[in-house]
């Protein structure tokens, strides 16, 4: 009985670590959860940056941000004796950071303790990348101008309902198809395109009166 168990412990690491059916990050996670602390480094410096950045455009407050993405890790370092392979490493990632997120979000004192940190944009990465990409090479009113897009587009984003968000921020911001959104959301690929629509028709509706102006 003890070789029968032994061989079938076998055969399940042989299958989890098949090269050919796993992502670079899933390699790694199973690196690490075979006892290699290097492989987690890589991970967690490969993944913290875009993690903080989603984690922002849920709760506006970039020292929190950066609390989730080490409450992520925390929680990837806490499952790794049981992690098994049964989905991309990236989409299992996103789905403990929008958990946490979400949490976050509905705490009943959220919006009353952050209310005056939502209308700052010091963290937000939006405006960040408009900053570094443009600064030296256009005009300050430009400038302003796209920073003023950027202000409103996060305004329009914050307005859509839970659900819609999430699932526009995970597509186009994170980068997931529609089938790992799908996975992290747990529904279906047609759910997440409907939801992906409507959120794109409610935000050019919100930012429709504002056009004029900031044309």
């Amino acid at each position: 009985m003890e070789s029968v168990l032994g061989w079938s412990s076998l055969m399940t690491i042989a299958q989890e670590t098949r090269p050919d059916d796993l992502d670079a990050d899933t390699r790694l996670m199973l690196r690490f959860k075979a006892g290699d602390l290097e492989a987690f480094d890589i991970l967690f410096s490969r993944h913290v940056r875009s993690l903080v950045n989603f984690a922002f455009r849920f709760v506006r407050n970039r020292e929190m941000a950066e609390e989730i993405a080490q409450e992520v890790f925390l929680r990837v370092n806490d499952a790794a004796p049981g992690y098994r392979p049964e989905a991309k490493f990236t989409t299992w990632l996103y789905r403990i950071a929008t958990n946490l997120c979400l949490n976050e979000i509905r705490r009943p004192r959220f919006r009353i303790e952050h209310q005056s940190l939502e209308s700052g944009s010091g963290g937000d990465p939006d405006r960040k990348a408009i900053d570094l990409a443009d600064s030296s090479n256009i005009a300050p009113d430009q400038l302003l101008q796209r920073r003023a897009v950027a202000d409103a587009l996060r305004k329009a984003l914050d307005a859509l309902p839970e659900k819609q968000r999430l699932a526009f921020i995970l597509n186009k911001y994170q980068e997931l198809s529609y089938a790992e959104v799908a996975e992290v959301m747990k529904t279906s690929e047609k759910a997440v395109k409907s939801l992906i629509h409507r959120a794109k028709e409610a935000m050019a509706e919100i930012l429709k009166p504002l056009l004029p102006e900031l044309l």
